[in-house]
């Protein structure tokens, strides 16, 4: 869940001796580790640890970024795997929900075919092109990455529900309905993202552009 400005530079003086300014990466690396665990979680039907894990992932997501920046520990490794972090998370888990039947294919789609394209700048740019990547989402940008992670967490959390509560509860048909609107409004807001960013891809690819939205 991206809500920072990422470059790729040399951290700040402040921060580079600390012994502690490699702990955002590694805060950073372990949402990766964790989505292994989450997947083994879920489809040994530990939903309820699924969801704390998740959890727990999604909050190191503003953890990692409010240290590097609170102590001055940015770095340029950290720079790139942060927002690669994010996007590997959701890409991984989102198919297992989708199979779940909690999230539409069609939602399904248009994240895995944006992040797939997003994530492909990178190598473009800094192996091919060989040129400084700045990544800095917009508004826009953000506010699909947040809604991602909710509608997983939502996702996660109907698999509680179900487990836990009797079908004449009715909490089934909440989260159905629930998701039901958030990956709507998630559909639009990742077709927009993908209008915005389609052609920027182009200009990326000719070396015109190096910023990532």
């Amino acid at each position: 869940m991206s809500r920072r400005k990422y470059k790729i530079k040399p951290a700040p003086a402040g921060g580079e001796n600390s012994p502690w300014r490699l702990l955002p990466n590694g805060i950073t690396l372990s949402r990766v580790v964790l989505i292994p665990v989450i997947f083994w979680l879920s489809l040994s039907g530990h939903n309820l640890a699924a969801l704390i894990v998740f959890c727990v992932a999604a909050v190191s997501d503003l953890l990692d970024g409010w240290l590097a920046h609170r102590f001055h520990w940015q770095t340029h490794f950290g720079s790139v795997l942060d927002p690669v972090a994010d996007r590997l998370f959701i890409l991984s888990l989102i198919p297992l929900l989708w199979s779940y039947g909690s999230i539409s294919g069609v939602y399904t789609a248009l994240v895995i075919f944006r992040f797939s394209i997003q994530l492909s700048v990178v190598p473009v740019l800094l192996w091919w092109l060989k040129k400084e990547v700045t990544i800095a989402p917009g508004l826009l940008s953000k506010a699909a990455m947040a809604l991602a992670f909710l509608v997983l967490g939502m996702g996660f959390a109907e698999q509680v529900a179900i487990e836990h509560f009797p079908e004449t509860s009715g909490a089934d048909k909440l989260f159905e309905q629930s998701l039901d609107a958030l990956t709507l409004l998630g559909s639009l807001l990742e077709i927009w993202v993908l209008v915005k960013f389609v052609p920027r891809y182009w200009h990326i690819i000719r070396g015109e552009k190096d910023l990532i939205e």
